[in-house]
């Protein structure tokens, strides 16, 4: 290593920049110095637990993918298995037509691989289409150049028709992206889908979305019988903290034992100029404060990573800055009672349904350690990319804005006990057509400067395991590069 100790500052106090530091942490020893630089006065990021009357809710991301065993390993290897818990297995529904259906289950993100359980969901014209689709007696087979990548909405929209693009496909990926499906390329939210779609170019064959579709679907079903024929037990598709993500982001830094600067963000970083040519950055905080740092991680917004990277690497840069994000907004709900609350996990909300809220989660029927508690707790979530007017609203009208779309579609009007709105500014990436491609430029560029590593959910993907991956990879890179 090249001095002793090491300084390394990790720029962003969420999730991503927490688990660098835990992983730098177990690679440099407990000699180093890890500094998080924040510009809020917590940490955890896009997490936040809030404390009610009844117990700790969440008001950020409620879970992760439950199937990562990744994700799981790690937070067991930090002692916090005790403390993943499973959702109840109660169905989550869809506002569609004019009704609340049950979710379609032979979808692939909402793109169909037949017209099976959508009847009423859609028109039937709607329905013929998709099933004429994959059929080269009436619909041509789909023009796909192995490697592309596309509008997913336009797709969509072009072989199936805009009812399966504002019924399915959109409220399916709102949740994840706060974006319309128009605004997504296909490579980097469905991969799975352009990935069969390559394998079907590759060997010749007639390519239909639908017809893609059902092979991941068979492909699934087969994995999900081998696990099964060889005893392995089902991971749940969810998991959450029984006290909240507040569990994971304490135990973070505790283990990793990090120089907390919270209240005060990077300015800039820059190559040090009295040792040229050793990749040791000087690192200017807000107040003024110039940190020597033997390597850097930057886990900040796109916008943010792309303007510190400007004098250290401009190539990526410019792509990373480039990044559009989209604004959303939960308004968390407690009811004393849940009489009347349906009983099913929640409801997404179809982009032409005329409603402000594109989702509600009922938390205590989805989560029994929450329904446990009595009462209700709901969450509407609100806001998209290139739409902020929601997102905007006081307090109070976005409350009431839940209520009244609540009310509507359960009949539920219970006055709530608490009630916590939350706003993400700027909080999720669009992930729009090329994106991975843009990311692999940004990582080559990236690749070549020392001692420097950028990660974050802006990068390969939105969600816990996502970021948990990335920011070891981060830790890895400087660490490799200080050795």
């Amino acid at each position: 290593m090249s001095t002793n100790p090491l300084t390394v500052v990790v720029a962003g106090a969420g999730l991503t920049g927490l688990v660098a530091s835990h992983q730098l942490r177990r690679s440099l020893g407990p000699g180093a110095r890890i500094v998080v630089v924040d510009p809020d006065d917590r940490v955890g990021g896009k997490l936040r637990t809030v404390d009610t009357q009844e117990g700790p809710i969440e008001v950020g991301a409620e879970a992760y993918l439950g199937f990562r065993k990744d994700a799981t390993d790690f937070f067991e290897s930090l002692g916090l298995g005790d403390e993943l818990v499973t959702p109840s297995g109660l169905p989550s529904t869809i506002f569609a037509a004019g009704e609340v259906r049950s979710m379609p289950r032979t979808t692939v993100m909402g793109v169909p691989a037949s017209s099976e359980g959508l009847q009423g969901l859609l028109s039937d014209d709607t329905c013929a289409r998709i099933d004429a689709e994959g059929d080269p007696e009436h619909t041509a087979p789909l023009h796909w150049v192995h490697g592309d990548d596309v509008n997913l909405g336009q797709l969509v929209e072009s072989r199936l028709g805009r009812e399966v693009v504002d019924h399915l496909v959109s409220p399916l990926l709102g949740g994840v992206y706060s974006c319309l499906a128009d605004d997504l390329g296909l490579r980097a939210t469905v991969p799975q889908l352009a990935e069969t779609l390559d394998a079907m170019t590759a060997v010749g064959e007639p390519v239909s979305l639908t017809a893609a579709a059902q092979r991941v679907l068979d492909q699934r079903a087969a994995a999900n019988e081998a696990r099964l024929a060889s005893g392995a037990v089902s991971a749940p598709i969810f998991r959450t903290f029984r006290n909240g993500y507040r569990r994971l982001y304490d135990t973070l830094v505790e283990q990793a034992g990090p120089e907390l600067e919270l209240g005060v963000g990077v300015d800039k970083i820059a190559d040090a100029a009295d040792v040229p040519g050793t990749g040791v950055k000087d690192v200017t905080l807000s107040d003024g404060r110039v940190l020597r740092a033997d390597a850097v991680v930057l886990a900040a917004p796109a916008p943010v990573t792309g303007a510190l990277l400007a004098d250290v690497c401009p190539d990526a840069s410019e792509i990373i800055g480039g990044v559009d994000l989209a604004s959303s907004a939960v308004v968390a709900m407690r009811f004393d009672t849940d009489e009347g609350l349906p009983e099913y996990s929640g409801i997404l909300v179809a982009a032409d349904a005329g409603l402000d809220a594109k989702a509600f989660t009922f938390s205590s029927r989805k989560w029994p350690h929450l329904g446990e508690r009595g009462g209700a707790v709901v969450r509407g979530s609100f806001g998209r990319f290139g739409d902020e007017s929601l997102v905007k609203l006081s307090d109070d009208e976005l409350t009431a804005a839940a209520r009244a779309d609540l009310k509507s579609l359960t009949g539920f009007d219970a006055e709530p006990a608490e009630v916590v709105v939350q706003r993400w500014w700027g909080g999720i990436p669009r992930y729009g057509v090329g994106h991975g491609d843009l990311m692999r430029f940004a990582d080559a560029a990236l690749g070549e400067v020392p001692r420097i590593a950028a990660a974050g959910a802006w990068h390969r993907g939105p969600g816990v395991p996502a970021c948990l991956s990335d920011a070891k990879a981060a830790a890895a890179k400087v660490v490799a590069d200080l050795a």
